[in-house]
């Protein structure tokens, strides 16, 4: 049995006017080296979920929006230091006395448990609800942290203002997905920052008179091909036993999308593809649509693909944390989503709205995307709605 050891660092800060409007959660160990955008996002969520359970205010670790897969600066993408008085430069450059240090152990079973999604429930459900669960592990602690803080922030003193609680995992960060308890949090940082950043830079590449389709196809499926193809991406791996999407059924899903029983008017629609390598990679699909808009990048071009997912009309992908944080934060949108099968403890793409499952697409039924179709907003304009949409009156 592997244990991981988690420390918890109680500190009490002082620099003028900075770090007043405690107390504070900062996360030493959400980063891990090689991870994408989406995956970052992941190992912070344990942290957000932890700061709305105690009433405490995240101060962002740089080093966890950064790894070896980009090199953009997605702190400021994200927005989480936006308005903070106390942020990472802060703790590091003042004079730390430590009032409290409490050794924390995390058994190896606590990466598949289910404690963060009871919690998540329970903070949806109110304070009373929030004090039961939390009794109940700081009862048993078995695992260490939700007890630990619980105790610590129960003996805050005089000096709580000015406090930040400092979590410490060394070699491993708990990966939690979906977004039930971290969207409002992580939506409202982003759109708060997209407001207040230079709007050329986002520059979206869509035609508005048109119903905009972003198409996901992961690095993984162009880094691991199918065996059978080995100089092609994957094609036919079923994605209930692979982490990925397979070509051939985003073909078939776009088809649907596109055919006799969707409420979409095909002939008003773009399809924009969304990967790395070369365009020749991809014949099967520029085949299959011939019309589509091809964003072939890399790593420089991660942010402005993930905007465009952003503000698609119609977005679809893998089971990818790239495509789940874009469906997160795409408001007006619908999202083809597949189901997260055995990779995760919890759904990726759990407490996201305006969501359409692929399988029954899959399987012929579109009751569901053209109900999602007809009722969603949509980025499209407003006065193109009749000319793209076949929607039923009353829908």
């Amino acid at each position: 049995m592997i244990e991981l050891v988690l420390l918890s660092l109680l500190f009490t800060v002082t620099v003028g006017h900075r770090c007043v409007s405690g107390p504070y959660l900062f996360d030493e160990a959400c980063f891990h080296f090689s991870q994408g955008i989406g995956s970052s996002i992941n190992k912070m969520k344990l942290q957000i979920l932890a700061a709305q359970l105690y009433n405490l205010t995240v101060i962002p670790n740089p080093s966890c929006f950064m790894s070896s897969e980009h090199s953009t600066n997605f702190l400021s993408v994200f927005g989480w230091d936006i308005g903070l008085d106390c942020l990472f430069d802060d703790i590091n450059k003042t004079e730390i006395s430590i009032i409290h240090r409490v050794p924390i152990m995390i058994k190896e079973e606590f990466l598949d448990s289910k404690e963060p999604f009871a919690l998540c429930n329970a903070y949806s459900f109110g304070d009373g609800r929030i004090k039961q669960e939390i009794g109940a592990y700081t009862t048993n602690d078995k695992h260490g942290i939700w007890g630990e803080l619980s105790r610590a922030v129960s003996q805050l003193n005089e000096k709580r203002n000015s406090t930040v609680f400092v979590i410490q995992r060394p070699y491993y960060s708990y990966n939690l997905e979906g977004y039930q308890c971290s969207r409002d949090f992580i939506v409202d940082r982003f759109y708060l920052a997209l407001k207040n950043d230079n709007p050329n830079r986002r520059a979206i590449s869509y035609n508005r008179d048109k119903i905009n389709i972003a198409f996901h196809f992961r690095y993984g499926d162009t880094a691991k091909a199918d065996p059978n193809y080995p100089k092609e991406p994957n094609w036919d791996v079923d994605y209930s036993e692979q982490h990925r999407l397979p070509l051939k059924l985003g073909i078939a899903l776009l088809q649907s999308i596109l055919g006799s029983k969707s409420a979409l008017n095909a002939a008003h629609s773009v399809i924009h593809f969304f990967s790395e390598g070369d365009l020749a990679m991809f014949k099967k699909f520029s085949v299959a649509f011939p019309d589509t808009v091809f964003h072939l990048g890399n790593e420089s071009t991660a942010l402005s693909d993930l905007d465009h997912m952003i503000h698609a009309d119609i977005l679809l992908g893998g089971i990818s944390s790239f495509t789940s944080l874009a469906s997160a934060l795409n408001r007006w949108g619908v999202k083809v989503v597949p189901m997260a099968y055995r990779f995760s403890t919890f759904n990726k793409f759990a407490g996201i709205d305006g969501m359409a499952w692929q399988h029954k697409i899959l399987a012929g039924n579109l009751t569901e995307f053209n109900m999602q179709l007809c009722e969603s907003q949509l980025y499209v304009k407003q006065s193109a709605r009749r000319h793209v949409l076949n929607c039923n009156p009353g829908q």
